[in-house]
């Protein structure tokens, strides 16, 4: 009767361990499903990958040398000497104003342009090229009272009297306006 038993339980544990082995081998086979899954999505992007590559490449390539023309073309004008430059420029005037003089020069910058508009106009730059090269050609020695009440009677110095008196009326009315009365 023993043998029987033994018999019995022996075929209990294989047929337990052949149920285990099956459904270890089913969850394997599940498994080894899913790798397959995502290496064909893998391959599938890597295909979607090279034909952006194969579209991309060329047009990158042609940009990158309408770049390198339009840089050459700059360079070869100057341009990029001149922003080199210019950058300098704007470093020094970085560190020259203050943020509170930055603020008041945003708070002026249209009565500024105008200014500048007004002062870039031909007769003005005329005006002041002429008396660029007066205050150049000054007399060594002074001309003396005499010398002075004569030249009254030269046109130009007559018509230079009369735009300096222009000038002088044009402030004087301005610091009437403004309530300067000295």
């Amino acid at each position: 009767m023993l043998n029987t038993d033994t018999s019995d339980q022996g075929k209990e544990v294989a047929v337990a361990w052949e149920a285990d082995l099956a459904a270890t081998l089913i969850s394997i086979n599940q498994k080894l499903d899913s790798v397959v899954e995502v290496t064909e999505d893998l391959g599938r992007q890597l295909e979607s990958f090279d034909d952006l590559r194969e579209d991309f490449v060329p047009i990158a390539h042609e940009g990158i040398l309408i770049a390198y023309r339009k840089l050459n073309e700059l360079e070869q004008a100057g341009v990029l000497d001149f922003l080199k430059e210019a950058a300098g420029v704007l470093h020094t005037i970085s560190t020259s104003f203050t943020p509170d003089d930055v603020q008041a020069l945003g708070d002026n910058v249209v009565h500024i342009l105008r200014t500048v508009r007004s002062l870039t106009q031909p007769e003005v730059l005329d005006l002041a090229d002429k008396a660029a090269v007066a205050l150049r050609e000054v007399p060594p020695e002074p001309v003396g009272r005499i010398g002075i009440l004569r030249s009254f009677r030269d046109p130009e110095v007559r018509r230079g009297l009369t735009l300096l008196l222009t000038v002088l009326r044009e402030l004087g009315s301005e610091q009437d306006a403004e309530g300067i009365d000295n």
